[in-house]
């Protein structure tokens, strides 16, 4: 053949005959490539050419793009949200995405919300796939314990599989060949992809009812931080609720590099699901959001379907949605709990995070009377120490929406007399936003600056951007949404809230057309989302101005942007020619129409005129109103 040859290797097993074989194709045909795919077990790989493609399970996944193609090609098209939820929940695995089109036909179950009756639809199509996976294949037929067993832990090696009395490598080596688990980079360790572990756990609930309880908080086989791990993450907690992030920071660092294989007594070892909760949430409260997400993901993880699992979970919704990422935040605070038993504080501030998640997310679409009662939930029960600063943060948004800065702030200076130790890290941070944002509603520019003026975390940037425009510096506003507008770390709140000021501060400088493209990227960013609230954190002139600019605002923030708007009290910016700016410095001076017309060299009808426009531009009927209105406004 002329062309090049691909040869795919996809669930086999490959013994060293076969791979010689592969080597003398490889050596007689330079245009024979080999992809071999992530189910094929064998270390030929590393012989390869080195322009050989070897694909990983990232590379098979299905992505949200290739989903909504096959979806729309099936029959079955689906809304974004719900494509991203479909890919987050299974991982993208071809098997489950495969039969997804047959399963979602069926109209939805009375008295179910659209994500429950979702997530029942994928959970159910992932458990035909791994319940058939494994009754088809005779190595693992009669292994359903080991099996599921081996699901519990966080990495399956044949050492953990010891006192299981399988054969270690033949039962790791099957369960890698049809694609049940996938190697974990770095070490020779295998792992269950997160949908087909979730999937095996639901069945050990129903098939092994005795084990679950002993093995989810206590894993076999699992990392152990020591022999006093245990007591080390209630000190981690203890120095958290007393607002010394970094110091539980510290702990944390400690524990996680000095992990060493379990050999005490099962009473002191500390799950990897348990460990890295509390290490998520401390590395949050200490401003290290990027290892904090990653921390929880892991427990969310390695604790499905425990208690853990479900606390990591809700922290990880709460997280979205103070980052503005309505369709993951969606996705934990509908996650059907009823299962969730009593598990002391843990159950507190699992729901809590579920309360406050949902109250953002109501503000956020500017549903104001499902914000008021999530609210008044959260204040009738006790609020754990933990999530004080999120639902500070909740309850001032929510006085921004509702135009009553006043009272959000009283509420949030009483809070911080009561507890000014939890006044810190993280905490300080977003409380100190959100109390900035209301001083500026209130019209107390000093103030608002005092509170951010030495912050340079990304929470604060849209603060600072608004704060420029309202106190009359377009431009500064508009050269700070430049320098964020590309910054990969800007959340999806953080970058439309900048793109709304973007827009308003074109506008203010009289570039209506420099405005659309920033609106446009809000308005793109508020269909992934479902953000609507930023529209409303302008003055209500402002939002007027963009309402005019002819692109369409999402259809319940059209109407509400002008009737919510949160900062009624600005310093507007007045342009005047230089002919009016001579006149209007004439009249601070005291000087007459006739003595302005001589200094300038012109008429006295010039200077007359050009008074009669200062007078409508300023909005006043003299020139001493004119004087005092000059010293309240911003003249450009």
């Amino acid at each position: 053949m002329d062309t090049p040859v691909t040869l795919v290797l996809d669930g086999a097993r490959l013994d060293e005959d076969v791979a010689e074989g592969i080597g003398t194709l490889l050596a007689d045909d330079p245009t024979l490539r080999i992809v071999v795919a992530t189910r094929t077990t064998s270390s030929v790989g590393a012989d390869m050419p080195s322009d050989t493609r070897i694909l990983t399970s990232d590379d098979l996944a299905f992505t949200v793009d290739e989903t909504t193609a096959y979806l729309r090609d099936a029959g079955v098209p689906q809304e974004r949200w719900f494509v991203d939820r479909i890919v987050h929940r299974t991982g993208g695995l071809p098997a489950v995405i495969g039969r997804l089109p047959a399963a979602l036909s069926p109209a939805p179950i009375p008295g179910v919300t659209e994500l429950e009756h979702l997530d029942r639809i994928v959970d159910a199509v992932t458990d035909s796939v791994t319940a058939r996976t494994i009754k088809n294949e005779p190595l693992l037929a009669h292994l359903l314990r080991p099996v599921l067993m081996s699901a519990m832990t966080d990495s399956l090696t044949c050492a953990s599989l010891a006192e299981s009395g399988v054969d270690g490598p033949t039962f790791v080596t099957t369960l890698e060949s049809l694609g049940l688990v996938e190697p974990v980079p770095g070490n020779s360790a295998r792992a269950y992809p997160d949908a087909v572990r979730r999937s095996l756990l639901r069945r050990a609930v129903n098939d092994l009812p005795a084990e679950p309880t002993r093995t989810y908080l206590v894993v076999p086989g699992s990392l152990d931080r020591g022999s006093n791990g245990a007591a080390q993450l209630g000190q981690v907690v203890a120095l958290r609720r007393e607002g010394r992030f970094t110091e539980a920071a510290s702990i944390c660092d400690e524990l996680a590099s000095r992990a060493v294989s379990s050999s005490g007594a099962p009473e002191t070892v500390v799950s990897d699901a348990a460990f890295c909760f509390q290490a998520g949430l401390t590395y949050f409260f200490a401003v290290r959001p990027h290892e904090a997400m990653g921390m929880l993901r892991r427990a969310r993880a390695a604790g499905a379907g425990t208690p853990v699992g479900d606390d990591a979970v809700a922290a990880l919704g709460l997280m979205h949605a103070l980052r503005g990422e309505g369709p993951e935040a969606r996705g934990a605070v509908s996650t059907d709990r009823s299962h969730r038993g009593d598990h002391g504080a843990g159950a507190r501030l699992a729901h809590t995070a579920e309360r406050v998640a949902a109250a953002l997310l109501a503000i956020d679409r500017l549903e104001c009377d499902v914000a008021l009662d999530i609210l008044v939930d959260i204040e009738a029960c006790t609020t754990p120490d933990e999530l004080w600063a999120f639902v500070l943060y909740a309850q001032g948004s929510f006085a921004l929406l509702t135009r009553t800065p006043m009272e959000g702030l009283r509420r949030i200076k009483a809070e911080i007399r009561k507890h000014p130790e939890l006044h810190a890290g993280y905490n300080a941070v977003l409380v100190n936003a959100i109390r900035a944002d209301l001083e500026l509603a209130l019209g107390d520019f000093d103030r608002a600056q005092n509170l951010i003026a030495d912050s340079t975390h990304l929470f604060t940037a849209p603060v600072h951007a608004r704060m420029r425009l309202l106190t009359g510096d377009p431009a500064g506003s508009e050269a700070l949404v430049h320098h964020y507008r590309t910054d990969p770390n800007c959340t999806p709140r953080q970058a439309m809230e900048l793109a709304v000021l973007g827009a308003a501060a074109a506008c203010a400088l009289g570039r209506d057309t420099d405005a659309r493209p920033h609106l446009d990227r809000a308005i793109a960013l508020s269909q992934q989302t479902g953000l609507l609230r930023p529209f409303t954190m302008v003055s209500p002139l402002m939002a007027r101005h963009l309402g005019s600019l002819g692109v369409t605002l999402p259809t319940a923030a059209e109407p509400t942007a002008l009737d919510t708007a949160t900062y009624p009290k600005s310093k507007p910016v007045v342009r005047l020619t230089p002919r009016e700016r001579a006149v209007l410095d004439g009249l601070i001076a005291g000087r007459s129409a006739r003595t302005i017309a001589k200094a300038e060299f012109v008429s006295v009808n010039t200077v007359k005129t050009q008074l009669r426009s200062l007078y409508r531009k300023l909005g006043v009927n003299s020139g001493k109103d004119a004087v005092i209105a000059a010293r309240h406004l911003v003249l450009d």
